[in-house]
C-alpha cells in the first residue's frame, strides 16, 4: 500500500504502452483485494472459535486458539521476510494469483479435520498465500495509481481490504454458530478462487525491488512502525477472543460489525488527511483511540447485562476505528522516510508490523488470559499501548507538524 506522494513503488515502471490502463487495472487490484480479504475475514474469527470448539471435549485451550492466529500471521511474516527474493523470481501478478489461490484451495480443508495440528497447517499454507497477496498488491498500487493520488488510492485499497470485515468478520461468526462451519470454509474457499481469477488482466511483467534502507533511515520509522505494530496486536487479539469471551453470539457480531465499519470510514478519513495536511498528524491519537476501546472491552467483559453488550460494542468501535486510522498514517510514514526507490521495501516492513502484530497480538492475549482471565487481559492489553502512545503524543504537542 504504497503512499508515497510522487515516488514509485521500487516496482519497474509500467511501459507506456500500458499507461492507459492503470485506472482499469487499479479497480481489478481493488477487486482482487476485496475477494482475497473475504476469504481472510471470513475466517479470522471463525478459524479460533473452530479450534475452541472442535472434538466434542472442550476444544483447544486458550494458547491453542490464540496460535491459530499466531501461526498464520507467524508464516505471512516469515514470506515477508523472504520477498527480496521473491521480488526476483515472479512477477507482482503471478504473486497475486498464487497467493489468492493458496489462501482458497486449503479453506474447504478445515471441514474434514478435528485436530489442531491439521487446522495450523493448512493455516500456515493460507498465511504464505495472504503474504503474497497483500506484499506484491501493496507493491503493485503505486503503478496502478494515478500520480499526486497514491494516498488516496492507499486509502481505498485499504478500504477495498477493510470492507469484508463488514460482512465477512462478524457474519462469519453468525454463519458458523448459526447454520455451519462448513458454510464459511467452503464460501471462503470460493472467494480465494474467484480473487486469483480476477487477478488475471493485470499487467504481466511488473516485478517488486528491494533495496535495503540505512541503520538511520530504519531508526526513523522504528517508533511510527512499532506504535502500528501495538494497535495491530489489539485487533488481533480482539478478533481472535472477542468471538470466544463474547456473551452472545448476536452481540459479538454486531461489535465486530462496528470494529469493520469504524475501521473503513478512519482508513479512508486518515487518507484524506493525508494528502491535505500531511502525514504523521494521527498515529498516536489513534494508537490511543485502541488503547481506550480495549480498557471499554475490559469493562464489558466484566459486566453483565445491556450495559455489558452496549459497552462491548462501544470498545469493538473505538478500537477498530483507532486500528484504521493507524494504519494509514504509519505506512504514509514509512514509505516517505524510508524515500523513492524503497517501496518494496517499505510495503515489506510494514505488512510485517500489520501481520506479525496481529499473530503476536493473539498470541500474547491467549497467554495472558490464562493467567487473568479476559477482563484483566484487555485492561493490560490498552495500558501497554497507551503508555507506548503517550511519549509520541507529548512529542507531537511539543513539535511543529510538518507534511511527512
Amino acid at each position: 500500500m504504497d503512499e508515497r506522494t510522487g515516488a514509485r513503488s521500487g516496482a519497474a515502471a509500467i511501459p507506456a504502452s500500458q499507461r492507459g490502463h492503470g485506472t482499469r487495472d487499479l479497480w481489478v487490484l481493488l477487486a482482487v483485494t476485496f475477494l482475497a480479504f473475504v476469504n481472510y475475514a471470513a475466517l479470522l474469527a471463525v478459524v479460533p472459535l473452530w479450534a475452541s470448539e472442535i472434538g466434542g471435549h472442550g476444544g483447544a485451550g486458550s494458547v491453542a486458539v490464540g496460535a491459530t492466529t499466531g501461526v498464520m500471521m507467524a508464516a505471512t511474516v516469515l514470506t515477508q521476510l523472504s520477498m527480496p527474493r521473491l521480488f526476483r523470481i515472479l512477477p507482482l501478478r503471478a504473486m497475486i494469483m498464487l497467493g489468492a489461490a493458496m489462501l482458497g484451495l486449503p479453506a474447504p480443508l478445515y471441514a474434514v479435520t478435528d485436530a489442531i495440528a491439521p487446522i495450523l497447517v493448512i493455516t500456515a499454507i493460507r498465511g504464505i498465500g495472504f503474504a503474497l497477496v497483500v506484499v506484491a498488491g501493496s507493491t503493485l498500487l503505486a503503478d496502478v495509481a494515478g500520480a499526486g493520488r497514491l494516498a488516496s488510492a492507499s486509502s481505498y485499497y485499504g478500504a477495498a481490504a477493510a470492507l469484508p470485515n463488514l460482512a465477512a468478520l462478524a457474519g462469519g461468526v453468525w454463519v458458523a454458530r448459526t447454520w455451519s462451519f462448513d458454510v464459511v470454509f467452503v464460501t471462503a474457499g470460493a472467494a480465494g478462487v474467484l480473487a486469483a481469477i480476477v487477478a488475471a488482466p493485470l499487467p504481466k511483467r511488473i516485478r517488486g525491488t528491494f533495496h535495503l534502507a540505512s541503520t538511520a533511515q530504519l531508526r526513523t520509522i522504528a517508533s511510527p512502525v512499532g506504535l502500528f505494530l501495538l494497535t495491530s496486536g489489539a485487533f488481533g487479539a480482539v478478533t481472535t477472543f472477542l468471538p470466544v469471551a463474547g456473551p452472545a453470539a448476536g452481540t459479538t457480531a454486531v461489535a465486530l460489525f462496528g470494529a469493520s465499519a469504524a475501521l473503513i470510514v478512519a482508513r479512508l478519513g486518515a487518507g484524506a488527511v493525508g494528502d491535505r495536511l500531511g502525514t504523521g498528524r494521527v498515529l498516536a491519537p489513534a494508537a490511543g483511540l485502541v488503547a481506550l476501546g480495549a480498557v471499554t472491552l475490559a469493562v464489558a467483559l466484566s459486566l453483565d447485562g445491556p450495559p455489558s453488550s452496549m459497552l462491548l460494542v462501544l470498545g469493538a468501535t473505538l478500537l477498530g476505528g483507532g486500528f484504521g486510522a493507524a494504519q494509514n498514517d504509519s505506512f504514509v510514514i514509512t514509505v516517505e522516510r524510508l524515500g523513492a526507490g524503497r517501496g518494496g521495501t517499505g510495503a515489506t516492513i510494514w505488512n510485517i508490523a500489520y501481520d506479525g502484530g496481529l499473530g503476536l497480538g493473539a498470541m500474547g492475549l491467549g497467554l495472558v488470559v490464562g493467567h487473568l482471565g479476559y477482563a484483566h487481559a484487555f485492561i493490560v492489553l490498552g495500558a501497554v499501548i497507551a503508555l507506548c502512545a503517550l511519549p509520541a503524543l507529548v512529542s507531537r504537542s511539543r513539535s511543529p507538524l510538518t507534511p511527512g
